[in-house]
């Protein structure tokens, strides 16, 4: 493989080598290697020439050694052997008597002639040899070094865009082109990154006809190299412009298999990531399915009975019910139907909040207003309860959106009156902290183990202790989305003398008047 010159990790070259280095280290063609060795020849014996007139003759021969030395690790043997042959002829021509001429004088530098000639093809030899070697060695280095990094850039990449970005920007520092990733998808071959523009019909046939053979072969203005996992196509690594030479070279052939084998493995990574991902999407739809199918037929057919039945007493009875179980009649239809109010409330605000579809609409409000508007939404639950509402009279108006904020302290009540005794005391506690606004809903109820504290505000989770009693277990998972569309928090621990406090912590005041977020997963608590 033509050697590339050493780029920096954005793909710029980090040096700018001169023309003649350039064409000694690229030029591997052979005239040219043998024309730089007729040039070093001719340098040498215009050195020698500059130094005849000042010593032995026998001393220009080592100009001519230091010349074969150079072609040797430069250029190769064969060139080296050319050096050798041309300084013996060009030294025999130029400065030994009869000069220009080939023809000895005396005898006397036969030895001469012979040492040299011996001793530069040794030399030549031995150095090609050496060089050689160094070469391989150092090329083997590259392409491990190339491995390597493509192999750790890879192993950081978790998308199908990254690991397109690292392919191609590895494929143009080893090899010298562009290159694309393809997958079969849907039964044609479609870019394996998403935002790439699609592939033409007649190079989409093209690259076809490749995913069954196991070797890289030359098709659509490329080399394609099919991408295999254990025995399996992923799809195909398409080398735009490397030309079939580059097949012609087992070290790169078997660095472009390698490359592949690598980049393989990441595509299978991604996509079976992608499919652990949708079956996990789809396991959880149908949790959420079997969740909703057992609310509605469980929490919304057991209230509705209730109705049902008393209504049908009422109707049945007539003038036969006293006063006192009449009005205990209709107390327990009102009460059931409240109950399923909250409850689909609860569920339509849910599905809100989940499409992205709410946003925070900020005004200034008075703290007090809104628990007040709270507490007269749950009073029905509260009914012999003692509730503590303690407001700091000195607070000022806050920037919050009144109405979901409302909707949260409802959801915290109704989940400190459904998981704490009967009769037993709540408390709401609201003041300002700095830039933000406190809420904390505190009851007496058993509280939340530490260790249930990470999946607090959960979808459909509901408490230990919640028995028969309503719910689809939303309310708290509703809490959070709103915490959130206000850029805030709200956290479960556990009481001083018993029970769970709730703490949400809301920004009370935004840069515009109105402050929008998307809720895409309602995760992580207990829940009503």
């Amino acid at each position: 493989m033509t050697p590339i010159p050493a780029r920096t990790a954005k793909g710029r070259l980090t040096r700018n080598p001169s023309r003649l280095t350039r064409w000694i280290e690229t030029g591997r063609r052979p005239r040219h290697r043998y024309a730089i060795a007729v040039g070093i020849v001719v340098v040498a014996t215009a050195a020698s020439a500059a130094l005849f007139p000042l010593g032995d003759t026998e001393n220009l021969v080592m100009v001519y050694l230091l010349g074969v030395v150079v072609a040797a690790i430069r250029l190769g043997r064969g060139p080296s052997v050319l050096a050798t042959i041309g300084g013996f002829a060009s030294f025999l021509y130029f400065f030994v008597p009869h000069y220009y001429s080939f023809v000895l004088a005396d005898l006397y530098y036969l030895p001469t002639f012979l040492i040299m000639l011996v001793v530069a093809l040794v030399v030549s030899t031995l150095t090609s040899k050496v060089q050689s070697h160094a070469d391989s060695l150092e090329e083997r280095e590259r392409r491990s070094r190339a491995l390597y990094e493509l192999s750790r850039d890879l192993a950081a990449a978790g998308s199908r865009a990254q690991i397109a970005q690292v392919v191609s920007r590895h494929m143009a520092h080893a090899f010298g082109c562009e290159s694309r990733l393809v997958e079969q998808r849907d039964g044609h071959l479609a870019p394996f990154d998403p935002v790439a523009p699609p592939i033409e019909g007649a190079q989409s046939t093209a690259l076809g006809a490749v995913l069954a053979s196991e070797r890289g072969v030359e098709c659509a203005g490329g080399i394609a190299q099919p991408l295999i996992v254990a025995g399996e196509g992923v799809g195909l690594l398409w080398c735009e412009g490397l030309g079939s030479e580059l097949l012609r070279s087992e070290a790169s052939v078997r660095l472009l298999e390698s490359f592949a084998n690598n980049i393989a493995v990441a595509m299978h990574r991604v996509v079976v990531g992608e499919q652990a991902l949708r079956a996990m999407r789809h396991v959880e739809e149908e949790r959420v399915r079997n969740v909703m199918l057992s609310s509605v037929s469980h929490d919304l057919r057991t209230p509705l009975a209730s109705i049902t039945g008393a209504a049908t007493t009422i109707l049945d009875g007539g003038a036969a019910i006293d006063d006192a179980t009449r009005a205990d009649l209709v107390l327990a239809i009102r009460e059931d139907a409240d109950a399923l109010e909250r409850h689909v409330r609860n569920m339509l605000d849910m599905t809100r909040l989940e499409a992205g579809g709410v946003v925070a609409r900020r005004d200034w409000h008075s703290a007090e207003e809104v628990v007040g508007c709270a507490m007269r939404r749950v009073e029905p639950l509260f009914t012999g309860r003692k509730v503590s509402i303690t407001v700091d009279g000195r607070m000022p108006l806050v920037s919050i959106d009144a109405s979901l904020v409302e909707q949260m302290l409802v959801n915290l009540l109704e989940n400190a009156a459904k998981h704490s005794p009967e009769g037993s005391p709540v408390d709401i506690d609201v003041r300002q902290e700095g830039a933000r606004l406190r809420v904390e809903v505190g009851d007496r109820g058993p509280g939340v183990p530490a260790e249930d504290r990470d999946r607090v505000f959960r979808k459909f989770e509901r408490g230990d202790d919640v028995g028969a009693r309503h719910g689809a277990g939303i309310g708290l998972a509703i809490c959070r989305a709103v915490a959130q569309l206000h850029g805030g928090t709200i956290s479960v621990r556990d009481r001083k003398g018993g029970g769970a406090e709730f703490v949400a912590l809301l920004p009370c005041a935004a840069e515009g008047d109105k402050t929008a977020a998307s809720i895409g997963d309602l995760g992580e608590g207990v829940s009503t």
